[in-house]
């Protein structure tokens, strides 16, 4: 039995089971089939971390302006626009403020993602990456460089982000899906063009 037949897989919910799994890929599968859904209820068209939008290029690859305010979480608002708009692929970059983030690195010895909680305001320096189906669902990879105070810097995948004042991220599309698949000998879901 799949995965998907028994629960929605977004990338959130993949990646915080992939961070926690045991690194026998049995055992994961086993776990990832078995653990609870994430509340689809969080990442509904409706939700209050959806961006405000402005269309600005209609044409054949639509490009978007995306603007995150105090509060909202931007992994699930780009889920919850992506899907509200029925988008199958695309890139994005971006810049603004946090308040926090979860950010990750990924420990190919343990085949898993080690989380770090950053915790105070941060300048998001840059964000980048990509759209693409997964199970038939919108899926974001992004990756992201933080500014602290004291003028170091952190990086990593992007888990979570909570916005304080603001986010502004431009998001380009194209009608063309591109499909993620599980790797064998990650097992995490890599593009497959």
């Amino acid at each position: 039995m799949s995965t998907s037949a028994t629960l929605p897989m977004t990338r959130r919910c993949f990646f915080l089971r992939a961070s926690q799994a045991v690194v026998v890929p049995s055992a994961a599968a086993a776990w990832l089939a078995a653990a609870a859904p994430v509340d689809a209820a969080s990442e509904s068209a409706d939700s209050p971390d959806m961006p405000a939008a402005t269309l600005l290029n209609p044409g054949e690859a639509p490009t978007y302006l995306l603007v995150f305010h105090t509060g909202q979480e931007v992994m699930k608002g780009l889920l919850a626009f992506a899907k509200k708009h029925k988008l199958v692929a695309g890139h994005l970059t971006g810049v603004g403020a946090i308040s926090s983030a979860v950010i990750g690195y990924f420990d190919p010895e343990k085949n898993a993602y080690l989380r770090h909680e950053e915790n105070g305001q941060a300048e998001l320096l840059a964000l980048t990456g990509n759209l693409a189906l997964y199970d038939n669902a919108p899926f974001f990879h992004v990756h992201v460089a933080l500014g602290l105070r004291d003028g170091a810097a952190r990086g990593g995948h992007l888990f979570e982000a909570t916005v304080r004042p603001t986010v502004e991220l431009v998001l380009t599309t194209s009608a063309r899906p591109v499909r993620r698949e599980i790797d064998r000998e990650t097992h995490l879901p890599l593009l497959n063009p």
